[in-house]
């Protein structure tokens, strides 16, 4: 199994596919280099891919908050940094709606697997395993993050 494929098949995002739907993902995708620094997303445009990280570390900006990002920006706050495996961009598969965050480079050499939300629907038109098990594992990780957001802190331990 190719490196893209490990990683891929250990992602929340799509796990309970089998290596052959897995195989059918990595054919619509590709690999992305970027540097420290730049951006990836920009929050409120639109944009339709997934990433996933393959090496190296992204970090997720919000508007506002008390903390300035490591640039010094009053305007953008580090929600979250994400690393090997992680995904964001999910929402993007869902609708067609702004983007909810900036996401920026942390490391040089970030290898990112980009999937265009296109390409995923067309293989999910000809292949509803994948688009049901991608769309169930989104469905859990949403409502995970919503349930836990809304949580006192006292319970979230």
């Amino acid at each position: 199994m190719s490196e893209v494929a490990d990683l891929l098949g250990r992602s929340e995002l799509f796990a309970g596919l089998p290596e052959e739907k897995i195989q059918q993902i990595i054919s619509i995708g590709r690999t992305r280099t970027f540097q420290a620094g730049e951006t990836i997303i920009v929050g409120g445009e639109s944009s339709g891919d997934l990433y996933i990280v393959e090496r190296g570390m992204v970090e997720v900006l919000v508007p506002g908050g008390a903390v300035p990002d490591v640039a010094g920006s009053p305007d953008l706050t580090v929600l979250v940094q994400l690393g090997l495996g992680q995904v964001f961009g999910e929402m993007a598969l869902v609708d067609r709606g702004a983007r909810s965050a900036t996401v920026r480079c942390v490391e040089d050499g970030t290898a990112l697997f980009v999937i265009p939300r296109e390409a995923f629907w067309e293989l999910c038109e000809g292949d509803h395993h994948i688009g049901y098990v991608v769309m169930r594992n989104i469905a859990r990780d949403l409502s995970f993050k919503l349930r836990h957001r809304n949580l006192p802190p006292a319970l979230c331990i």
